[in-house]
């Protein structure tokens, strides 16, 4: 088995991936090949849930993470969207100045929304103030961030990564259900990899004093665990969490059942870099080595569909699209 600093470094070395700051990575050819394979064996399983397929933003308003309670819990991972101040006089010193990258620093209007930390809080804002009839599944993919400082490290913890989440919203009954179905998946899933999982208890690494008996009370009643894989050295990467909320999020937002009840809610979620990075510690950089995934060939098609559609398109409009 390789040790996971092993994997960056011939990844690296083959130009299949690049760092251009810490946490933050490219991958093309054999390995971004690979990657898109186990996004498609994930959204499988998602599916397989008949989730209702979202596409959400990469960034959300400070008010909405208030309201879900991440200030007083998660702030240490927060990354803040901004951008360039509108004031003509501070566009104008950052373009003329000798340092305009320094410049811009100092030019920063203040934020008020954050890059996204986790999918799952788009769909308790969506719906919040409704009333949920039946079980609602949904599932949705983004680029997730969560700064870590030194912990950073290639596919393994990075500062920005992608995150598929499955999220449902219903009865205490039927968040209980969809976790129990959904921890059988994903371990299904690590089996079909060839992969040694493990499912732990664990808790969330709450910040502030007062959040830290939410993760005591995680652990004693089990409500979040953790799919871990194998890497090598003898260590472990958690690369699913199946989370149960109970009625944290429908109290949060408003979300009823029908009876005028809190909605409870439960997700599962995905780190796609480190599912990758646990098949490459398994079976080392080579494509060669690799397990054959039958979804990479839907990859395949996917992208051969898009070129025709792309073309269509522009054949469409008299070949005359740019961008």
């Amino acid at each position: 088995m390789w040790q996971a600093d092993d994997v960056a470094r011939a990844l690296s070395a083959r130009g299949e991936m690049w760092e251009v700051s810490p946490g933050l990575i490219g991958l093309r050819g054999d390995a971004l090949s690979l990657l898109e394979s186990i996004e498609d064996a994930v959204i499988a399983i998602a599916r397989d849930e008949g989730a209702d397929e979202w596409r959400v933003p990469p960034g959300i308003p400070f008010a909405t993470l208030a309201r879900a309670d991440y200030f007083r819990s998660f702030p240490q991972w927060l990354t803040a969207a901004s951008h360039l101040s509108s004031e003509e006089a501070d566009l104008e010193r950052v373009a003329e100045a000798d340092d305009p990258a320094a410049e811009a620093r100092t030019s920063l209007a203040p934020a008020d929304s954050a890059l996204l930390p986790a999918v799952c809080y788009h769909c308790y804002a969506r719906y919040a103030g409704a009333t949920i009839e039946d079980a609602t599944i949904v599932t949705a993919q983004q680029l997730c961030w969560r700064h870590e400082g030194e912990r950073l490290a290639p596919l393994e913890r990075g500062w920005a990564f992608s995150m598929r989440e499955v999220v449902c919203l219903g009865s205490a009954d039927d968040v209980r259900a969809f976790l129990s179905r959904g921890r059988t998946r994903a371990v299904r899933l690590a089996v079909k990899l060839g992969l040694a999982a493990g499912m732990v208890d664990a808790e969330d690494p709450f910040f502030a004093p007062t959040s830290r008996g939410k993760g005591l009370l995680q652990r004693i009643k089990g409500l979040k665990r953790e799919l871990v894989l194998p890497l090598g050295g003898g260590r472990t990467i958690a690369a699913s969490s199946i989370n149960d909320h109970e009625e944290f999020f429908g109290e949060a937002f408003d979300i009823r059942l029908s009876s005028g009840e809190w909605a409870s809610s439960g997700c599962i979620a995905f780190g796609i870099e480190r599912w990758l990075l646990a098949v490459l510690a398994a079976y080392g950089p080579l494509a060669s080595g690799w397990p054959a995934l039958p979804t990479r060939t839907v990859s395949a098609t996917r992208r051969t569909t898009q070129r025709a559609v792309r073309a269509e398109t522009f054949a469409a409009l008299g070949g005359m699209s740019r961008c």
